[in-house]
């Protein structure tokens, strides 16, 4: 057995970023709305959700496929002006997933995003599919959540029902940050699901998830267990996602945008991506990505009202530490965020944080696996003022430092 070995911070940040292949669902959605056919694309990228930038501290063993956490995972909505994005009370499980199916699939849709193409020889352009992905319907007057990568691009969209029915869909809003859309059909709908409160999920608990595989199976059905929680993700675009449901129900291209349920028909989260190679020569199994449905509602909420979403800004890139992480690097604390670097002038160095900090707690409400930096940030506007608890130096000596938000600019 050879020796664990040890490894900087600068190092396992750097490692993070290049250690998984992931189908961010261009490995679950199809034809050219993501430009990949379907295969697993390379994540590259640092996060810059709301901070800056930030990436994971998985674990000290490089040659682990495990990823940790750090997103945009945001409170229980309890907005009166949209019901249909506060999180219901969980209610009686189904007794099997036949009886749930034929509740629930009349509300997950087929979504189809057509492009303008001018065919070989022809002077004019028409309207053409040009790929395909997953969504459900959340409101009576027609609100469908779906990802963001399944409508980029497009200049017309319509949906696809379980009987076969297609109708024209409107784009509402949309952001490739948490890729996350929202279109809009007209009502009557066929049915709506409800979302859940993805923070009472635990690890084991039983999923199923609702998709249009391969763009051609429709609403296909799959079963599993959720296998972690707060795990973090670098998608090819450039936008980290963070705190994910890691999920071992098998999903496909098409699948993209499609409900993750708990055992009450309740969405739990948002199909998005699957790893599909850890690392050139080694491939990987069972491993789905889903968005949380708290994250879901604050951010649909936003596209909804104003068609984007606008982020809070610290000007920070960061790790987030885990126990193992801690124990590896002999890091005075066990949780929270080590701030790896700053934005000159940013809010973050205004106020007095410096580089090594680990910040533990926004407002007193703790960092850890499953509530990120970024979950508590967005908890808040530009503008607002909070107050970060910070470990300082070896010795872990506690500070507080107060820091007015900006606003994330546009090209982070």
């Amino acid at each position: 057995m050879q020796p664990q070995r040890r490894f900087s911070l600068s190092y396992l940040l750097m490692v993070v970023v290049m250690a998984l292949s992931i189908g961010v669902l261009g490995a679950c959605s199809t034809g050219s709305s993501s430009s990949n056919n379907g295969t697993a694309v390379l994540a590259t990228a640092t996060s810059t959700s709301g901070v800056g930038s930030s990436s994971t501290g998985a674990t000290a063993n490089t040659t682990s496929t495990k990823v940790e956490a750090t997103s945009a995972k945001a409170s229980p909505a309890t907005d009166g002006a949209y019901p249909f994005l506060v999180a219901t009370s969980p209610g009686t499980p189904y007794n099997n997933i036949a009886d749930m199916v034929d509740v629930v699939n009349k509300a997950v849709v087929t979504v189809i995003n057509k492009q303008t193409f001018a065919g070989f020889g022809q002077t004019t352009s028409q309207l053409q599919p040009a790929g395909s992905g997953t969504g459900f319907i959340v409101s009576t007057d027609g609100y469908v959540i779906t990802n963001n990568h399944v409508v980029e691009g497009s200049d017309s969209l319509s949906v696809i029902f379980l009987d076969g029915t297609e109708i024209p869909a409107k784009l509402v809003g949309t952001d490739s940050v948490s890729d996350l859309a929202v279109i809009k059909i007209q009502d009557p709908v066929p049915a709506t699901v409800s979302l859940g409160d993805s923070s009472s999920l635990r690890v084991g608990e039983a999923v199923v998830a609702i998709g249009s595989a391969l763009g051609e199976y429709t609403n296909t059905v799959t079963q599993g267990i959720v296998s972690g929680l707060g795990r973090s993700l670098d998608s090819q675009g450039g936008s980290g996602m963070e705190n994910m449901i890691q999920h071992d129900a098998p999903i496909n291209p098409g699948n993209s945008g499609g409900p993750l349920l708990n055992m009450q028909g309740q969405v739990v989260g948002v199909n998005t991506a699957v790893v599909r190679q850890a690392e050139p020569g080694v491939t990987a199994e069972g491993l789905g990505f889903a968005i949380p449905s708290n994250t879901v509602k604050d951010i649909a909420r936003q596209l909804i009202e104003n068609g984007k979403v606008v982020r809070p800004f610290l000007g920070i890139s960061y790790t987030l530490i885990n126990p193992q992480l801690a124990a590896a690097q002999n890091l005075p604390v066990d949780h929270g965020a080590y701030v790896a670097d700053l934005q000159v002038g940013g809010p973050a160095a205004t106020a007095g944080i410096q580089k090594g900090d680990i910040i533990t707690a926004i407002d007193g409400e703790q960092i850890s696996q499953t509530t990120s930096l970024q979950d508590l940030l967005f908890q808040h506007k530009p503008g607002d003022s909070v107050e970060l608890t910070v470990a300082r130096g070896t010795s872990g000596q506690t500070t507080t430092v107060k820091v007015t938000l900006g606003t994330r600019p546009a090209s982070t």
